[in-house]
């Protein structure tokens, strides 16, 4: 059993209920793509929903390795100026 620090932003935090919070996974290490069914599963709106998971300030995807102790962003589409 591990535990990530999730964060969220914007539109993303009513689904979560929380900028930050404490995220508990039960196996020791856990890819990004697993992480996201995860967090579905555990927030089914964000089922359909655009965003993208930053792990310790770095954007991620796919076969990423999440460990223990990481902080994991939610983060939405953004435009900058």
């Amino acid at each position: 059993m591990m535990e990530v620090r999730l964060m969220s932003y914007g539109a993303l935090t009513d689904i979560t209920g929380s900028g930050v919070l404490g995220f508990a996974i039960p196996q020791p290490v856990i890819s990004a793509a697993e992480l996201m069914s995860l967090l579905i599963e555990r927030y089914p709106a964000l089922e359909g929903k655009t965003f993208r998971i930053a792990v310790n300030e770095r954007f991620v995807t796919g076969q990423f390795e999440v460990g223990s102790g990481d902080h994991v962003a939610l983060m939405p589409p953004f435009s900058g100026g």
